[in-house]
């Protein structure tokens, strides 16, 4: 299986990472007030983040933004 594009599925990847940016936000500012560092930090950092796993990313199954330090988490 390789790593295409494929525009057949456009607009469910629109509205997925739509989706995905509407559940973030909240968490977003509350990890940049949680910091110490403000909410726009938080916004910063978050879309800092996607953006790089974005360009740098290699798997289609690629966990990243505020959910991927969860993911490693023994809770």
């Amino acid at each position: 299986m390789t790593n295409t594009i494929h525009f057949r599925n456009l607009r469910g990847d629109l509205f997925g990472g739509l989706t995905a940016a509407i559940v973030s936000l909240p968490l977003a500012l509350a990890f940049g007030v949680a910091s110490g560092a403000g909410p726009v930090a938080g916004l910063y950092g978050a879309v800092s983040v996607g953006f790089f796993a974005a360009l740098f990313s290699g798997t289609p199954t690629l966990i990243s933004e505020l959910t991927g330090p969860m993911t490693v988490s023994p809770l």
